[in-house]
């Protein structure tokens, strides 16, 4: 019984600061990041003054700070649900201007 409270302590021991570690890992590009805030912001203008979001939509929108590239579709998806037109996205390179050619 006794090797195995070591084995448990032991196995306690090593996995709390892994675990600590694996949730400060952020994912994603600052540009990730902004644009998740972003979108959260114009999620969040969808309430009143006083109203607030439903708990999953808050835990989605504190994931902009730790996985941004896990809440970005999410947060999509709930703003074009609404018909919310989407931020600007700076992750995406804009075509250069088209010029015609007029020969």
């Amino acid at each position: 019984m006794k090797i195995i409270n070591f084995g448990l302590a032991t196995g306690l021991a090593f996995s709390l600061p892994l675990a600590a570690f694996a949730q400060s890992v952020a994912t994603g590009t600052p540009a990730d990041t902004k644009y998740c805030n972003a979108l959260a912001r114009s999620f969040q203008r969808m309430f009143p003054t006083n109203g607030t979001p439903a708990v999953n939509d808050d835990a989605t929108m504190v994931q902009c700070g730790t996985n941004p590239q896990a809440a970005i579709p999410l947060l999509e998806k709930k703003l074009a649900d609404k018909k919310i037109e989407l931020p600007h996205d700076e992750r995406v390179s804009q075509p250069p201007t088209a010029r015609s050619n007029t020969r």
